[in-house]
């Protein structure tokens, strides 16, 4: 199982699991922001969550996997770095809450975060590590 079907999964299962949530619900992309486009270009950004990978290793019990997960938020009081955490811990709740996702690929408990010193005010943003065991390969041809 590679490092991607993992990150469409995860996508699939924040955009599925977020879309019941009362507050406003984040955009989801993998990897970075889409381009913008002349039917887009006023499309809101904020707020939104950037699943993107960052390491791997594999040994021959299991396979891991880092995925850094970006929370953007935007506001335009002086609470906005409240908005940008509690997005962050909304999903932090969510995949521990589930521990494995698609049946397949199952998050570490361990969850490392960091917001940003610097802030792109009225932008908030802030970032989480995230470590996933992903299923083994196994040998198909016997020698």
């Amino acid at each position: 199982m590679t490092p991607v079907m993992l990150m469409m999964a995860l996508k699939e299962f924040l955009v599925k699991e977020l879309a019941d949530d009362a507050a406003t619900i984040p955009a989801v992309h993998l990897g970075a922001l889409p381009s913008k486009t002349a039917a887009t270009r006023d499309d809101p950004v904020f707020p939104l969550i950037i699943i993107r990978p960052m390491e791997g290793d594999s040994d021959k019990d299991e396979s891991r996997a880092q995925v850094k997960l970006l929370f953007g938020t935007q506001s335009e009081d002086d609470s906005g770095f409240i908005d940008v955490l509690n997005l962050m811990e909304r999903v932090r709740i969510l995949l521990m809450r589930q521990r494995i996702i698609d049946k397949k690929f199952r998050i570490e408990p361990d969850w490392k975060w960091k917001f940003l010193e610097d802030q792109p005010e009225p932008q908030w943003i802030c970032q989480a590590v995230t470590t996933w065991t992903l299923p083994q390969i196994r040998q198909e041809v016997i020698l």
